[in-house]
């Protein structure tokens, strides 16, 4: 089930929470679930992999899964 939170907070100067940015002296924070989807999106079309039980191959020789690559990369940076 999708957060219904936005994907960034801004922590401002004062110490006040904002869903905007108004300054580059705000501290920006994003959602870990948001994060990890944005950068799944990323591994998804960079290696362009349609299916996750893919592999990634050079020359035809198997390197990983891509499947388990992502559940790695989910688990490592939820703490798990």
């Amino acid at each position: 089930m999708k957060a219904n939170a936005p994907e960034k907070l801004y922590l401002l100067p004062n110490g006040l929470i904002s869903y905007c940015r108004y300054t580059n002296e705000d501290a920006e924070y994003a959602r870990t679930d948001a994060f990890i989807e944005k950068a799944e999106k990323f591994f998804t079309e960079k290696f362009e992999v349609e299916d996750y039980n893919n592999h990634i191959d050079i020359d035809g020789t198997p390197i990983f899964s891509y499947g388990r690559f992502i559940e790695d990369f989910r688990n490592y940076m939820k703490g798990e």
